[in-house]
């Protein structure tokens, strides 16, 4: 077993600034920079809940609501952050959190130089890079909200880099995924319309170039997009109550929402989009790199589609509810307006509400829960999606004080959120070259997950998934569980057990490794060299805490599972800290065992 990192306890954890940011929210606790000071009038500006006295939150029972409120908004929380999150009250920190611009990973990529070339490399732009430049930004960004909503958005606007198609195409998955982050707080048809002109899509769903019918040489344009925009994008495949639950006909059957006529017209509306064009970013006639010119056109898929007049059809098109698009419209008005219908329609609302709950805060909303979002899901009013964020995470049913006692509310953690739960749990710190790198590939191995990995259009898991067993019995919805086979059950434990147990390196990338590695897998081989500390977790200084097993688990109950281990899981955990002699490797211990945990993996 090689030495693991140094480390000293947690207690160091409570100062550190939250989020990277300043704060301008309220006044104390080390928010003393930059202030603006207002008379004790009665002025109705005057925010009261907007001081704090600067010491820390003791109370457990609200560090752990904080926690759980973190857990659902966000990839996890520092000690720092759940302290903050108490402190200030969770309608000022949605407030900041809606302010802080996206942190982009097409940036990320550009600033390592994998995108623009600068890293003197030109060679394709690997899948692999977009990951690693996912994880760089989601470690560090201080935008915590708006990075889990574009996660969210992501699995239910699917794309995947799962084809061998696109493999060489890293730019192209992080340009579709910042039009999500970008989005997140606009309007839902914004990020649509957005999703609809991205080039990602346009591939992944077979409208890229989508020629008008012309039937002599059995010419018919592509239904991919028209079925999924339809079944799995806005209105679902039965009609909706604004609760949620389906409607039924006077027979009791449900009421299908559309048919194949309406994707005949559908996929008449997205013909004629392609090519966006070439930016003046990089040069093609470098003829010292032989992929210059490669690289060079794959630039046409960083920018929106545009409209080939000659390939759209322009016959007159009859939507839902018979909506006419008029013959000899504009191609781009047409698209506009099949978006704009489909966004509007009764069934959108309650659709994507349910889902985005579903991927929050619990898998079987109350049909009253649903019915209260739906009725702040207004496309028509701008930056709509912040209220839809706010009421789905504000809710009753969402922030009621007993959750744990209550076996219909909650989901399982998927393993991508559990490891960035970890991750973003303690303060992290890049390598020597100031880079945080790992491209998830042997995490979407052992657990079946990486972002935008998804294996076809439908996701990780569908959202009526029902387990055999209790869940399924009682018709509950447990979408996670559809991944959670035994091989990726026991994968994410050995990950873990890897990570935190037996040498305290994080599976990492370095892109000027890769053709090594490559060439490496050809040969059946593994290269131990290129499995490098490639960036470093600090679990603080909090030798004291050691000194108590139990106050160990307790902070750490808070901290990574929100308070929701049982005394009978604490005491099992206690047990097998107390028999590690090695500091350091008894607090390893105790996150792993946690972390493995049915108590932390079920988010309640």
């Amino acid at each position: 077993m090689k030495k693991l990192l140094p480390i000293s306890l947690l207690a160091a954890l409570i100062h550190p600034l939250f989020g990277q940011v300043p704060h301008q929210d309220f006044l104390g606790g080390g928010h003393q920079v930059g202030v603006t000071v207002t008379s004790s009038s009665s002025a109705t500006s005057t925010r009261p809940h907007a001081t704090i006295d600067g010491f820390p939150i003791s109370n457990e029972e609200q560090l752990k609501d904080a926690s759980r409120f973190l857990a659902q908004a966000t990839f996890g929380a520092d000690w720092a952050t759940i302290q903050m999150a108490a402190a200030m009250g969770y309608d000022a920190w949605l407030d900041e959190q809606f302010l802080i611009p996206y942190s982009s990973i097409m940036d990320e990529m550009t600033r390592h130089g994998w995108y623009d070339g600068s890293d003197g490399e030109q060679e394709p732009i690997y899948h692999t890079w977009f990951r690693t430049a996912w994880m760089s930004t989601n470690l560090t960004a201080p935008d915590l909200l708006r990075q889990r909503m574009a996660y969210n958005y992501s699995q239910i606007l699917v794309v995947n880099d799962a084809s061998d198609e696109f493999e060489d195409f890293g730019q192209m998955l992080a340009y579709y995924y910042d039009l999500l982050g970008t989005n997140a707080f606009h309007t839902y048809e914004d990020m649509l319309l957005d999703v609809t002109f991205s080039p990602m899509m346009g591939k992944f769903l077979t409208y890229y170039d989508n020629p008008k019918a012309n039937p002599e040489e059995n010419i018919h344009p592509d239904e991919n997009y028209a079925r999924e925009i339809m079944q799995l994008f806005t209105i679902g495949l039965w009609e909706l109550n604004p609760n949620g639950i389906r409607r039924v006909d006077s027979t009791g059957a449900y009421i299908p929402t559309y048919d194949q006529t309406d994707i005949d017209e559908y996929a008449q509306v997205f013909t004629g989009l392609g090519s966006g064009g070439i930016e003046p970013d990089l040069d093609p006639e470098d003829e010292e790199e032989e992929e210059a010119y490669n690289r060079f056109l794959l630039q046409q898929f960083t920018q929106p589609m545009v409209m080939n007049p000659d390939l759209h059809d322009e016959s007159e098109k009859v939507l839902l509810n018979g909506v006419v698009l008029p013959a000899g419209q504009d191609g781009l008005a047409d698209i506009e307006q099949a978006v704009h219908h489909l966004v509007m329609h009764p069934n959108t609302a309650p659709f994507i509400v349910w889902r985005l709950i579903q991927f929050m805060t619990t898998s079987n909303p109350s049909p009253a829960y649903v019915t209260d979002v739906v009725k702040v899901f207004d496309p028509t009013q701008e930056n709509n999606l912040e209220e839809v964020t706010r009421a789905i995470l504000l809710h009753p049913e969402a922030r009621r004080c007993t959750p744990t006692e209550e076996y219909t509310f909650g989901k399982l953690r998927e393993p991508q959120v559990r490891l960035m739960n970890y991750l973003r749990a303690f303060p992290i710190h890049p390598n020597e070259e100031g880079d945080y790198l790992e491209d998830l590939y042997d995490f979407r191995l052992h657990t079946g997950q990486a972002p935008l990995g998804a294996p076809s259009v439908f996701n990780f898991y569908l959202p009526e998934y029902r387990p055999q067993g209790p869940i399924g019995k009682l018709f509950m919805y447990a979408p996670e569980f559809q991944i959670l086979t035994s091989t990726n059950a026991i994968g994410y434990i050995n990950d873990l057990n890897y990570r935190l147990l037996e040498d305290g390196v994080l599976y990492g990338f370095d892109p000027e490794e890769e053709d090594e590695e490559d060439e490496d897998e050809e040969n059946g081989e593994e290269d131990e060299e290129d499995y490098e500390n490639l960036y470093r977790i600090d679990y603080g200084p909090q030798e004291e805490l050691l000194a108590s097993p139990e106050e160990l688990v307790n902070h750490l109950d808070i901290l990574l599972a929100n308070g929701q281990l049982t005394a009978t899981t604490k005491q099992i955990i206690v047990d097998a800290v107390a028999q590690v002699a090695n500091e350091e490797d008894a607090l390893r211990m105790a996150i792993y065992l946690i972390l493995i945990s049915p108590d932390y993996v079920i988010l309640k």
